[in-house]
């Protein structure tokens, strides 16, 4: 028996337990104790089940039975035993059989180059545990993510290596279609990587596209928010600012009672008129036991009074709530400044915009109505807008609403606008 005969069968050996591994870290890993005992059982009884049909039946013959001594079992092994889904386990199999040819290259390349197939034996000895270990590196890591992020991942990844798995075990092994000089056969598997690298592309660059827009979408929800967090700390100042004027209304009162003590009862009411405009002017109204709902009703009331705009509120909201007050702030602010914009260039009659904020059977309910002129067009259930710069408030709408895992509904239908809002609390 020869050495080279020798260090094929080692070589042999040491390819089952690099795919063997390959398979189970793309598929996910050892999870626990338990699945690192099962593995380290099978592993040696599908080692001898390989080592006892080469010795009995011939390398040939073990070629053919492979993916019924080695592949089969460890499809079961991972579904079964470790609890992965099938499909999952089916491309990490036919991955790790496609890493297979990595090591063979190398042997297939030594031996080329050399004349001596010993030595391509010992290349594929000293250069399989280094492929390895790469592989694992930097190879089975992403696999493993792609392969889970969605369905049409899992399938634009394990495209190839299942149509490899396929053509090599038709055209190599069960048969010498590959090496029979036929064009058919030969052109095939290139034309096959080709296509499944056009869809690839395709599919990358739409996702690439998503990814883009939701990067877009979250910068601009970053910056409604720090925006929405500075006016609510202005609000709150100016609620501050009245609790101060509420404070020195004694100081007030004195001075105004030395104007009525020094004869001078107009100019007690110039100085009342003034202090009560102050007051006014800051003071925000109460609408709801909620604090930061009361800080911009008041804030949109000034604003639709200045506006000509007949707002009507209706808020009914506890002081605790599970959404954050500059997520709630961007979701109200944002539907009550476009329903203010879209309202402003109206006739005074059509000047008007309805708001109820409230909770009921466990859910934060928002509804703002107004009517608006023109056509109203949608995209992906949402309005759009031709100015620039516009259009971010209803994205960020249903951003929110997504993240609570709640509804966000817009319509427009006889001249008027609604917007809907329920989010579980």
């Amino acid at each position: 028996m020869s050495l080279t005969y020798i260090l094929g069968g080692v070589n042999y050996g040491l390819v089952f337990f690099f795919g063997a591994s390959l398979s189970v870290s793309i598929a996910g890993g050892c999870r626990n104790r338990r699945e690192w005992i099962l593995l380290a059982t099978l592993c040696p009884v599908f080692l001898a089940l390989q080592t006892t049909s080469w010795l009995v039946l011939g390398l040939d013959t073990t070629k053919q039975l492979y993916p019924m001594l080695i592949h089969l079992p460890l499809l079961l092994a991972l579904i079964f035993g470790l609890h992965r889904p099938v499909m999952i386990s089916l491309i990490s199999i036919c991955a790790a059989y496609l890493c297979c040819q990595l090591p063979r290259c190398c042997d297939i390349t030594v031996t080329a180059i050399t004349g001596s197939p010993l030595a391509g034996q010992i290349a594929y000895t000293l250069l399989i545990a280094p492929i390895f270990l790469f592989l694992q590196r930097y190879f089975v890591p992403s696999a493993r993510d792609t392969m889970i992020q969605s369905p049409r991942s899992l399938f634009l990844f394990g495209g190839l290596p299942m149509i490899y798995y396929v053509f090599d075990y038709t055209t190599a092994i069960y048969s010498d279609l590959l090496y029979s000089g036929s064009a058919v056969v030969a052109e095939l598997l290139p034309t096959a990587v080709g296509l499944l690298y056009m869809v690839y592309t395709t599919a990358y660059r739409q996702q690439l596209q998503r990814q883009t827009q939701a990067e877009l979408l979250n910068s601009l929800m970053a910056v409604q928010l720090k925006q929405a967090g500075a006016e609510i700390a202005s609000l709150r100042q100016a609620e501050a600012q009245a609790a101060t004027y509420q404070h020195d209304m004694r100081h007030h009162l004195t001075a105004i009672s030395g104007f009525l003590t020094s004869g001078k009862p107009q100019r007690a009411e110039e100085y009342i008129r003034q202090v009560q405009a102050d007051i006014e002017a800051i003071t925000p109204k109460r609408f709801c036991e909620n604090e930061l709902v009361n800080l911009l009703c008041s804030s949109f009331s000034a604003k639709a009074e200045h506006m000509g705009v007949r707002l009507t509120l209706e808020t009914a909201l506890p002081n605790e709530l599970s959404i954050s007050d500059t997520e709630l702030c961007a979701l109200l602010s944002n539907g009550l400044e476009n329903a203010l914009n879209a309202v402003g260039a109206l006739k005074e009659n059509r000047r008007w915009v309805e708001f109820y904020c409230g909770v009921r059977l466990d859910k934060l309910l928002i509804e703002i109505k107004n009517p608006y002129a023109g056509q109203i067009m949608f995209h992906n259930n949402l309005p759009t807008s031709t100015r620039p710069n516009h259009g971010h408030g209803c994205r960020s709408i249903q951003t929110i609403s997504q993240t609570y895992r709640g509804l966000c509904e817009f319509r427009a239908e006889n001249g008027i606008f609604i917007l809907r809002v329920a989010l579980p609390m």
